[in-house]
């Protein structure tokens, strides 16, 4: 395969990474979206049960609380799905460059056998 074909295949792959990356973080925006709007409408429901101040700010903490856990666990989940992207890319330019050194080396070994065999034999 010549450097240009590699460097085609390894765009296509990191290409390939990001759209399934996207797509990760998509998925993760539409249940963060589902999951709030629950977590809202279930707060606003209980509003009106609410029948002193003591009970009010019961109910603010609970909801800060619960609020503050789903944002640190989605922050988590970016995390992660931006530490795999990071990982799987260092992979693929390091197994592109690897090879492409091989193949100079492999480049190099051909040149340089014929010319030893050549000299032992004289």
């Amino acid at each position: 395969m010549n450097p240009i074909e590699k460097q085609v295949e390894l765009g296509r792959e990191i290409f390939e990474l990001n759209v399934e990356t996207v797509r990760k973080f998509a998925e993760l925006g539409t249940e963060n979206f589902s999951k709030y709007t629950e977590l809202n409408q279930g707060f606003f429901q209980k509003l009106p049960e609410i029948r002193d101040i003591g009970a009010f700010v019961e109910l603010q903490r609970e909801y800060g609380q619960t609020l503050w856990e789903s944002v640190q666990q989605d922050l988590s989940a970016g995390g992660t799905i931006v530490r795999e992207a990071v990982e799987q890319t260092g992979g693929l330019i390091r197994n592109a460059f690897s090879s492409e050194e091989a193949e100079v080396e492999a480049q190099v070994a051909k040149t340089k056998a014929p010319s030893k065999a050549a000299s032992n034999a004289a």
